[in-house]
C-alpha cells in the first residue's frame, strides 16, 4: 500500500513526496516539478522493526524527511547519485473479474500474480537479485500446493478425464519450466537476466491462457458439481464458459458489432471502451505471444491482428486475406485435418480447438494452437469464427522431450531390472555351485540356472577328459543341444589361443567346428583356465539379429559366468580330490574302512527301503605274513595290489570293494543274495590262485584267501551285526583249513 507524506522542501522547487512500504521493503518517492518537467527518482529503504533508513538522492535537499502523519522520522544515512528512472509498475494486476468462484484457488492465483510481478522487478533491476533463488524456491512450492489443490478438486468431483489429463499436463509443463530455470539460476550465480528472461514470458503466457482459461473452465465444472448438477451438465457448463474466459475482449467486440444499430447513442462511449479493450488485449497478446483472427465462413476471408506476424514468420502485408493463403502456410500433412475440423464446426458438432503445424518461409516448422468461437445467425447458420492463436512450439518440444525422457527412463528401468535379475541368477549359480559335492551335481546346477539366466539363445559347458586332448559336453541349455557332445580341443579357436573367441558376423573370424550344427548366429567361446590349468570350455550362441546392446550384455554375463565356473569347478575338483584321498587306500586304490563305515549303513537302508537283498563278504589272505617274511614287504605290497586288481576285474560296478585293514578286505554286494555272492567270490578266488605275481627277480607262489559271507536281514540288520557275522564266518573258514568260503550261521 502507499501512504502520502508531507511535502519536502529545501530549494524552493515544488516537491511531492510519498512514503510506501510492502513487507520488509519500503521506499520514498520524490517528484520534482520544474519547468514543466516532472523528474522522478526512487529511494529504496529496508525496514528493521519501526526504524526506517532512507537513501537520500544527492540532487535533492539533504535534510530529514519527517512523516508526521505516520509518526516516522527518516534520518539521512547515505548520500548517492541516481539518474532519472521510470516508475516500475506491475506487469499484471489481479482483478476480481479473474476470480473463478473457488476461494482457495483464487487466493493462490493472486499469489502467483504477486510472484510474477516480483520476478519482473528483479528482471528490471528494481529488486534485490539475491532474492531470486528464494523467489524461485517459493514458486516451486507454489506449483506443489496450488496444483495439488486443483487436482484434488478434479479428483473429488470426477471431472471429465480428457480435460483433467490436459489440465494436469499443463501443471507438469509449468513445474518442469520452473525447475529448469531454478537450476539455471543457481548455476549462473544469480545472473537474473539469464534465468528470468526465459521464465517470465512462459509464466505470463501460462497465467493468461491457463489460469484465465483452463482454470475458469475447471472452476465452472466444480461449482456446478457443488450445486448438485450432474457430471454431464457440469462439463457442458465448463465448455460453455471456456471461450468466454479466453476471448473476453472479443466477446465485447462482437457485442458492440451486433448492437451497433441499436446503440448509436452510445457510439462514442462504446468506441472508447473498444479502444481500451483492444489496447489491453493487444498487450496481453504480445506478452503471451497470442494473436487474434477472424474468418468469414461465407466469403472465406480472414483478418489478422498484428501479433500474428511472429507466429507465422512473415509480414502481414505479404499475406492475402483469403483462407487459401492461410492453408498454404499450414503443413501439408495437417491441411485435411483442419478442413475436416472446420466442417464439423460449421455443422455444430464440434468446438474449434485445434493444434497444427505451419511452415515458415525459411522452411522451419512451428506448432500453433487455435481456439475460436463460432458466431451464428438466427437459423443457427455459422457466420464467422472469432479466435486466438498462440505458438506452442516450445510446449510441444518440451512435451516430446518429456516423452523421450520418460521412454529413456522406462528403458533404463527395464535394463536395471534385467541387470538385477541377472545378478540374482548369478548369485544363485554361485551359491548353488558352492554347495555341490561333486562334478555331476555341479553340471546339473549349471544346466538348470543358465537355462533361466537366458544368455543369448543357448550354450553348453564342456570339460577336458583325462587325457586333456578332448572335450566332453556335460551341460546344455537353450539351443545348446546343437553343440557337439565330444570334440577335440583343436576344433575350438578359443582353446587353441587360450583366450576368448567371439564371432558375431561371418567376416569377424573363423567359426569353431563344435558350433557347426548350430543355427546361424553369433558365437562366443570362453576357455576356463585357472593358474595355467585348463578345466573346460564355456560356449555361447546368440541369434543372428542380436542387437549391439544385447551382444554386449551376453559378453558381459558370459565373462561373469566363466569366472564363477572357473572358481566353482576348481573347488569341486579339489573337493573330489580330497574326498578321494580320504576314502581311497593309496596302495590298492580300493575304498578304505572310513568309506565303508559311511557306505554300508546307507546301502542297508536303501536295501530295506527297496526290499532288495544285500551280501557282505569279508576275506583275508592266507599266510600273508610268510610272504612278507620270506620275500619282503615289497612282495607283500605287490600281492595286495594284485588282489585289488582281480577284485575290480570280477565285481560289478555297483559292488563296493574296501581294504578293511592289513590283508583283510570287505566286499559289499547290493542286490546280491548269499548264493550269488558265493558264486562271485569263488570266481575271484580261482582267478587269484591262477594269476602269477612277478617280482623283479622272482615269481611268487600262488596266493590264496579265506572268506566269510553274510546276508543282510538274515544274519544281521545293522552294519555292525552284518560285519560281525561275516567275520565269524571268516574265522570258520580259517579253522576249516583256509583257502575256502564259509557262510554265516543264522543267529540263535
Amino acid at each position: 500500500m502507499s501512504r502520502p507524506g508531507p511535502a519536502a522542501r529545501g530549494d524552493g522547487a515544488k516537491w511531492r513526496t510519498f512514503f510506501w512500504f510492502s513487507g520488509v521493503s519500503a521506499g520514498v518517492r520524490h517528484y520534482r516539478e520544474s519547468g514543466g518537467e516532472i523528474r522522478e527518482s526512487i529511494a529504496r529503504t529496508r525496514a528493521s522493526g519501526n526504524a526506517l533508513t532512507a537513501i537520500k538522492i544527492k540532487a535533492f535537499p539533504q535534510q530529514t524527511v519527517d512523516f508526521h502523519g505516520d509518526a516516522f522520522t527518516i534520518p539521512c544515512k547515505e548520500i548517492c547519485t541516481v539518474g532519472d528512472v521510470t516508475e516500475m509498475k506491475d506487469i499484471f494486476s489481479w482483478s476480481a473479474r479473474f476470480e473463478t468462484g473457488l476461494h482457495e484457488v483464487d487466493q493462490q492465483h493472486a499469489r502467483l500474480v504477486q510472484l510474477i510481478n516480483e520476478l519482473a522487478r528483479i528482471s528490471a533491476g528494481r529488486s534485490d537479485p539475491t532474492r531470486l533463488l528464494g523467489l524461485l524456491d517459493e514458486l516451486q512450492d507454489y506449483t506443489g500446493y496450488h496444483f495439488r489443490t486443483e487436482e484434488d478438486l478434479m479428483a473429488k468431483y470426477a471431472l471429465e478425464p480428457e480435460a483433467t489429463a490436459a489440465h494436469i499436463h499443463a501443471h507438469e509443463s509449468l513445474r518442469e519450466q520452473v525447475r529448469i530455470v531454478r537450476e539455471v539460476a543457481e548455476t549462473a550465480g544469480l545472473q537474473a537476466g539469464v534465468a528470468i528472461g526465459r521464465l517470465l514470458p512462459f509464466l505470463t503466457k501460462w497465467l493468461i491462457f491457463h489460469v484465465l482459461g483452463t482454470d475458469m473452465r475447471m472452476a465452472q465444472e466444480v461449482l456446478a458439481r457443488q450445486r448438485g448438477e450432474s457430471a454431464e451438465t457440469a462439463h457442458q457448463l465448463s465448455i460453455a464458459g471456456q471461450t468466454e474466459s479466453l476471448v473476453i475482449v472479443l466477446d465485447a467486440l462482437n457485442d458492440l458489432n451486433d448492437n451497433l444499430t441499436r446503440r448509436s447513442s452510445e457510439l462514442t462511449e462504446a468506441y472508447q471502451r473498444l479502444r481500451i479493450s483492444e489496447a489491453r488485449y493487444a498487450m496481453a497478446q504480445r506478452a503471451a505471444r497470442i494473436g487474434s483472427w477472424e474468418l468469414d465462413l461465407d466469403q472465406l476471408e480472414m483478418n489478422w491482428s498484428d501479433e500474428v506476424e511472429p507466429l507465422f514468420g512473415f509480414r502481414l502485408r505479404d499475406l492475402s486475406n483469403r483462407y487459401e493463403a492461410f492453408m498454404a502456410c499450414v503443413h501439408p500433412d495437417d491441411r485435411e485435418r483442419i478442413s475436416s475440423h472446420l466442417e464439423a464446426v460449421r455443422s455444430g458438432t464440434s468446438l474449434y480447438e485445434l493444434e497444427h503445424r505451419v511452415v515458415w518461409p525459411d522452411g522451419s516448422v512451428h506448432w500453433l494452437a487455435n481456439t475460436a468461437e463460432c458466431v451464428r445467425g438466427e437459423p443457427g447458420e455459422a457466420l464467422r469464427l472469432v479466435g486466438i492463436v498462440r505458438d506452442i512450439t516450445e510446449e510441444r518440444a518440451a512435451q516430446q522431450q518429456l516423452r523421450d525422457t520418460n521412454q529413456q527412463l522406462t528403458l533404463s528401468l527395464g535394463a536395471l531390472e534385467r541387470h538385477a535379475a541377472d545378478l540374482t541368477r548369478l548369485n544363485e549359480l554361485n551359491e548353488s555351485l558352492q554347495s555341490c559335492l561333486n562334478s555331476s551335481e555341479a553340471f546339473e546346477v549349471v544346466e538348470h540356472v543358465l537355462a533361466r539366466l537366458k544368455i543369448g539363445s543357448g550354450g553348453a559347458l564342456s570339460v577336458l577328459d583325462a587325457g586333456n586332448s578332448e572335450l566332453r559336453t556335460v551341460a546344455r541349455w537353450g539351443d545348446g543341444g546343437h553343440i557337439a557332445a565330444h570334440f577335440a580341443c583343436t576344433s575350438c579357436w578359443g582353446m587353441r589361443r587360450g583366450q576368448r573367441h567371439a564371432v558375431r558376423l561371418a567376416d569377424e573370424g573363423p567359426l569353431c567346428k563344435h558350433f557347426e550344427g548350430s543355427p546361424p548366429g553369433a558365437t562366443l567361446c570362453l576357455p576356463l583356465r585357472v593358474l595355467g590349468d585348463t578345466l573346460g570350455l564355456l560356449s555361447m550362441h546368440a541369434p543372428a539379429e542380436c542387437s549391439e546392446t544385447e551382444w554386449a550384455r551376453i559378453n558381459h554375463l558370459a565373462s561373469m559366468v566363466a569366472e564363477t565356473l572357473k572358481l566353482a569347478l576348481s573347488n569341486v575338483r579339489l573337493r573330489e580330490a580330497l574326498h578321494e584321498q580320504a576314502t581311497r587306500d593309496p596302495l590298492t586304490g580300493l575304498l578304505n574302512r572310513r568309506y565303508l563305515d559311511e557306505a554300508l549303513p546307507r546301502e542297508l537302508a536303501r536295501a530295506a527301503r527297496e526290499h532288495r537283498k544285500l551280501a557282505v563278504v569279508m576275506l583275508d589272505l592266507d599266510h600273508f605274513k610268510q610272504v612278507n617274511d620270506s620275500w619282503g614287504h615289497e612282495a607283500g605290497d605287490a600281492v595286495l595290489a594284485q588282489l585289488a586288481i582281480t577284485l575290480r576285474g570280477h565285481l560289478r560296478s555297483s559292488d563296493l570293494a574296501c581294504r578293511f585293514g592289513g590283508e583283510e578286505f570287505v566286499v559289499v554286494m547290493p542286490g546280491a543274495s548269499l548264493e550269488e555272492a558265493r558264486e562271485r567270490m569263488e570266481v575271484v578266488a580261482r582267478s587269484v590262485r591262477e594269476t602269477p605275481i612277478h617280482l623283479a627277480h622272482a615269481t611268487l607262489p600262488p596266493v590264496r584267501f579265506s572268506a566269510g559271507l553274510a546276508e543282510a536281514f538274515k544274519h544281521g540288520s545293522t552294519a555292525e551285526e552284518l560285519l560281525r557275522a561275516a567275520d565269524i564266518a571268516l574265522y570258520a573258514a580259517k579253522e576249516a583249513g583256509r583257502d575256502c568260503l564259509r557262510e554265516a550261521l543264522p543267529p540263535e
